[in-house]
């Protein structure tokens, strides 16, 4: 797999945990991926991180990374320190087998914070490819204020007519007065008996995807049709079928 030199455009705080990285090799010519893919970030000190690209595809000109902060996790410290002031950062990619599939059932999409990351991605190229099959975001996070892109994915849910948006806050919210749960048991209660007729994409914590994949198996729902880069591996060390 190539390694690219690539320079800081923009380093920029989405809310109090999230920040947005931008990109750009040094030849300003963008590798190819996939909606959904990620890359690897060589850290000074030997480590390889993996970060999943929140950019489409169809996006030429940068390269769109999201790194939360967590208390008691220096890495990602050291991550955004990186992107502000190193004069390159070396990427490689792209990773991952987690992107649309060819079908004409619609898509239900679960994430959960910056497991939305690959999922943006995801759905700016289906846009820009001018997919028409329904596409359904359930958007996970403890509190309102963690759901960042907020405004941006309510532009998406005016702009097309096939996508649908339904945040769901797990925590107490006082001012929430949307789902509340986690987002997949509002997608099973919704969909019920029709879940076998979708395709899902799962992106988020290890513990949260394989409760996902646990729920949808249990209602019916063939792992085909089951789709995230945690459960690919898993199925590769044949962990689950």
């Amino acid at each position: 797999m190539t390694v690219y030199n690539c320079k800081t455009q923009d380093v920029s705080q989405l809310n109090d945990q999230i920040y947005r990285i931008r990109i750009v090799p040094d030849d300003l010519r963008l590798f190819d991926f996939k909606g959904g893919q990620y890359i690897v970030l060589h850290m000074p000190d030997g480590k390889r991180v993996p970060l999943s690209i929140a950019s489409a595809p169809e996006e030429k000109t940068f390269l769109e990374l999201h790194i939360r902060l967590v208390k008691q996790y220096s890495l990602a410290d050291d991550m955004i320190k990186l992107f502000k002031q190193a004069p390159e950062v070396k990427v490689e990619g792209a990773f991952g087998s987690c992107y649309l599939i060819d079908s004409q059932r619609g898509l239900v999409i679960i994430a959960g914070g910056t497991g939305f990351s690959p999922m943006k991605s995801m759905i700016e190229s289906a846009f820009a490819q001018q997919c028409e099959r329904p596409i359904e975001l359930f958007l996970g996070a403890q509190v309102m204020s963690d759901l960042y892109h907020h405004d941006l994915i309510n532009e998406w849910q005016n702009s097309y007519n096939n996508f649908r948006y339904t945040p769901v806050i797990s925590g107490d919210d006082e001012i929430w007065d949307g789902a509340v749960g986690f987002p997949h048991e509002v997608a099973i209660e919704r969909y019920n008996k029709k879940l076998i007729e979708k395709d899902f994409y799962v992106s988020g914590s290890e513990a949260m995807v394989m409760a996902v994949y646990r729920a949808l198996s249990d209602k019916g729902v063939d792992s085909s049709q089951i789709h995230s880069d945690m459960l690919n591996i898993k199925r590769e060390k044949g962990e689950i079928d």
